[in-house]
């Protein structure tokens, strides 16, 4: 009677913990998958703010480039006003006999850009490829750095360099 008794016992503890157990199991699953998904939510968050981020910074820049776009066609319109030599209008053979063979000469789509330098200065001669007698569209003098000359005086030093004034 007490085997059978402890048979009881053990058929009924052994089932609650079957039950137990099955209940633990779903619990651990719930927590999982809840923690799961906050994991894939902050991941997502994360990834939202980190693309705000990067166009915050794209849109920043874009104001920074054409604010020195703006600067620089400023200074271009002022380096034209003050220029003594204006190119423009003038042909390619006008310019190769002012000025001789360029240091470089370069085809670009539609347009064919001349640069002659000096020690101190470089003059870029825009002309539209796709015309028959090609002028000069654009010019515009910039120091070794690359920086666009914007003084009378600067522009001058670039002509004496160049041998443009006699």
């Amino acid at each position: 009677m007490r085997i059978f008794l402890f048979f009881i016992l053990l058929l009924f503890w052994g089932c609650s913990t079957l039950e137990v157990t099955k209940e633990v199991i779903k619990v651990t699953n719930t927590v999982t998958n809840k923690v799961k998904e906050t994991i894939s939510k902050e991941e997502e968050t994360q990834s939202v703010v980190e693309e705000i981020i990067e166009e915050k910074e794209i849109e920043e820049e874009i104001e920074i480039i054409e604010e020195k776009q703006e600067l620089e066609k400023n200074i271009i319109e002022n380096q034209q006003k003050l220029a003594d030599i204006n190119f423009i209008g003038k042909t390619e053979n006008i310019i190769y006999e002012l000025l001789g063979e360029a240091q470089l000469s370069r085809i670009d789509g539609s347009v064919h850009t001349l640069r002659y330098d000096s020690d101190k200065c470089r003059l870029f001669l825009f002309f539209n490829q796709e015309t028959n007698n090609k002028r000069v569209e654009y010019f515009e003098l910039r120091n070794a750095k690359a920086e666009l000359l914007n003084s009378k005086q600067a522009l001058e030093g670039c002509y004496n360099e160049l041998n443009l004034l006699n």
